[in-house]
């Protein structure tokens, strides 16, 4: 059984001047989009500003998500990190929040080798116990999956599914 389908919303996290999440109008866009019936929630992707929130106001943005869902909308949550160590630790957040599953892309300051990208997945997947989701975001990563990974990548337990971007016409 597959744990997400149909249509997933990625809505931006709105802060205050300060970084801090603002927490009255995540609520409001969640609640819009739960009444809007959307299959589940992309919550701290791109469009969420994940990679400029601390820890602290990423479990503060699941938080508010899953207090507005009421546990009626599968919320996949972005967990991305430069360190595979904070990336665990945000996607054992995000479990502990009680996220459907964690979004994950291949971050990094340098390029990336295909056995480097493999090695940061499963250690996530393994490490947090949270389904993931693999995030194959190349305008923003700079790293493109190939078909080849992927499929290494899907063998392993605990990686669920994959977002990928459309091919351009």
């Amino acid at each position: 059984m597959a744990i997400l389908s149909g249509l997933s919303a990625f809505p931006i996290t709105p802060t205050h001047r300060d970084g801090r999440v603002d927490a009255t109008a995540l609520r409001k866009l969640v609640a819009r989009l739960c009444a809007a019936q959307v299959d589940s929630i992309g919550l701290l992707g791109s469009t969420g500003s994940y990679m400029y929130l601390t820890r602290e106001e990423r479990r503060r943005a699941i938080t508010e998500t899953l207090g507005e869902t009421g546990g009626q909308t599968p919320v996949v949550v972005g967990v991305g990190a430069l360190r595979t160590d904070e990336a665990v630790k945000f996607a054992q957040d995000a479990k502990a929040i009680g996220a459907t599953a964690g979004l994950l892309a291949a971050v990094s300051y340098a390029p990336l080798t295909d056995d480097e990208v493999f090695e940061h997945f499963s250690t996530v997947a393994r490490e947090s116990g949270l389904p993931i989701v693999i995030y194959d975001n190349p305008g923003t990563t700079h790293f493109q999956f190939t078909p080849a990974l992927v499929g290494r990548l899907g063998k392993m337990p605990g990686i669920v599914a994959i977002k990928n971007p459309t091919v351009s016409a």
